[in-house]
């Protein structure tokens, strides 16, 4: 794990594909739930335009909305990739007049100081070597299927169930040509643009008797480049846990990230209504910086590369927040355990100053619990206000600190969320924790 990672805090999912034509919504998950068929579905190459695509525009947004990294699909599901492959794949750059995509969107992050990261699918429904092993059916079976719509979710969940291919040689031999081509297509984005900061790996659809050889692969991408960064969907190889569309109730063990979309789909439609206020996104925001984790929040370009105007007012209205209480954000680390607060907190990294999100207004004040520090100072953050504050309760003959009890100033309370910075005079002293229990004699 890279340190930069733990520091960043906010990252931008990018996911833009040929999905985006006929706007179906789901990406490229219609081809196999039997919404359209497999050729119908990739007829959408023709109208793939890229016309608006500006990467530099794309890392002003994502630097305005306070983002340290961007993750772009280079290859969803559907096999389709956005660079040149020299794999027998489809590829926009190689089927259009297109130029590679990739390369575009890396030299723009990069020259604006991001860092870069790409999403790459394992499962490869234009593979046929892939859907081969996964489905038992033949390539030429697969060939016809691809001109009907089929089901091909139920069709891999039942023939996996009820049939063993994995000592079948003809089986065999077909994933290991997947593998090679799979390999093949991760080391050209690794190796084609430089030094890659993340992987984004997705569905790693296999079947008992075949699989992806995960420590072989890791150790692959490191040989490559020893400082890439990847997610949790490599087995156990991963660095850190990528929880989807739902916050943890309690932080997981290590580093996280939670991958959150602005509306309710990931890709765009053109008819999306589902958005996410601001206010939503950034108390969500804040919930994951309070666990130490950072959030990677979508958008979902359209066919020539514009980012909806909803999209980009929610990243505009984040960026505002987050530029505002800075401090409280990038380098922060994993805040008070549940309990101790009624709002997410944050603690600075030599952990004398606790940042309290006031995510919903108080009646009279805001109560924090066993904080056993004298406090040097409270301020309302980005406006240097005093907050006034007692203790409340407490047990001195056994060590056990008051309630810290706080009174925020109404008329100083952020549109958003308001964030409290609570000076400490050393290193926090907590009270308690969990399971700990106080005697009363």
């Amino acid at each position: 794990m890279q340190d930069w990672f733990n520091d960043a805090k906010l990252g931008i999912f990018i996911h833009w594909g040929i999905y985006a034509v006929h706007r179906r919504g789901g990406e490229s998950w219609p081809i196999v739930r039997g919404d359209v068929s497999y050729d119908d579905y990739m007829s959408q190459m023709d109208g793939f335009t890229a016309s608006h695509y500006d990467p530099d525009g794309w890392a002003n947004l994502f630097i305005k909305s306070g983002a340290k990294y961007a993750v772009l699909t280079t290859k969803h599901h559907d096999g389709v990739a956005l660079w040149p492959t020299r794999q027998d794949g489809p590829s926009i750059p190689n089927q259009t007049d297109i130029p590679d995509l990739v390369a575009g969107y890396v030299d723009a992050m990069r020259r604006k100081g991001l860092k870069v990261g790409l999403y790459f699918s394992h499962t490869d429904w234009s593979n046929l070597d892939h859907m081969s092993v996964i489905t038992g059916k033949s390539p030429d079976e697969l060939l016809e299927l691809r001109k009907e719509c089929v089901k091909f979710v139920g069709l891999w969940t039942k023939h996996q169930k009820d049939v063993d291919l994995s000592d079948s040689p003809k089986h065999q031999a077909a994933w290991q040509r997947f593998l090679d081509f799979h390999r093949s297509q991760l080391t050209e984005i690794l190796s084609n643009y430089g030094p890659i900061d993340l992987i984004w790996f997705d569905v790693l659809l296999q079947r008992a008797g075949f699989d992806y050889k995960t420590a072989e692969l890791c150790n692959h991408i490191h040989s490559i480049s020893r400082t890439t960064v990847i997610n949790s969907r490599l087995d156990e190889h991963g660095d850190y846990e990528t929880p989807e569309q739902f916050i943890p109730v309690h932080p997981p063990a290590g580093p996280w990230e939670l991958c959150m979309t602005t509306n309710n789909t990931w890709s765009y439609t053109g008819r999306e209504e589902k958005y996410k206020t601001p206010y939503e996104i950034i108390v969500m925001f804040c919930e994951c910086l309070g666990m130490g984790g950072n959030m990677l929040l979508n958008v979902g370009p359209d066919e020539s590369g514009d980012i909806p105007a909803q999209q980009v007012e929610i990243l505009e209205t984040l960026g505002a927040w987050v530029s505002k209480h800075e401090e409280a954000v990038h380098g922060t680390v994993r805040g008070l355990p549940h309990g101790y607060a009624y709002h997410s907190t944050s603690l600075n990294k030599v952990r004398n100053t606790i940042y309290l999100y006031l995510a919903h207004t108080p009646k009279e004040a805001t109560p924090i619990k066993g904080i056993k520090n004298e406090i040097k100072a409270i301020t309302v953050l980005g406006t240097n206000t005093e907050c006034s504050y007692k203790r409340i309760g407490g047990a001195a003959w056994i060590g056990v600190p008051g309630t810290l009890w706080v009174d925020v100033p109404k008329e100083i309370l952020d549109t958003n969320v308001t964030v409290l910075k609570v000076e400490l005079d050393g290193p926090l002293d907590l009270y308690g924790g969990e399971g700990v229990e106080i005697e009363v004699n």
